[in-house]
């Protein structure tokens, strides 16, 4: 279900493909966080993304820090929610959770984002963040409102 206030604004799959793969139009936070997009399915309600943490997201132990790792999760996850309304809404998170199950290294992650469930109101996301190889690091769940897109 889409807002009232977007129904007149939808981006076709090229267009969206060209948003997201032009770094200039990124928000900082998805440009500091590494922010690619790989592949996406409005219907299917999934996206994959891929990140590249800068040394300074680093611990002390050299991995990359719970925070950043969120962010990244977050990301997928929120920009996964406004593809599949193929841009009429952004979607502020309410809630999120994360289980963190391998340290993840200062490299490429690759992060997918899935809706679960698309309500007139609210939205609840999955997502996870792997190494190019598959490896699980991390997983989460959140919810998030619904709010039209800024034009």
């Amino acid at each position: 279900m889409r807002p009232k206030e977007a129904v007149d604004m939808e981006f076709t799959d090229e267009q969206i493909r060209a948003l997201l793969r032009d770094p200039a139009r990124h928000p900082p936070s998805a440009r500091h966080l590494g922010f690619e997009l790989i592949d996406f399915s409005v219907d299917e309600g999934w996206a994959e993304v891929a990140f590249t943490p800068r040394p300074e997201f680093a611990n002390p132990a050299g991995m990359v820090q719970g925070g950043f790792v969120c962010a990244m999760l977050d990301d997928a996850m929120g920009v996964t929610a406004s593809i599949s309304q193929r841009f009429a809404i952004l979607v502020p998170t309410l809630q999120i959770s994360v289980s963190y199950l391998r340290p993840t290294p200062v490299s490429p992650v690759i992060g997918r984002g899935e809706v679960l469930r698309m309500g007139g109101s609210t939205a609840h996301l999955q997502g996870s963040l792997r190494l190019p190889d598959g490896t699980l690091l991390a997983t989460a769940s959140a919810s998030a409102v619904l709010r039209p897109f800024p034009k």
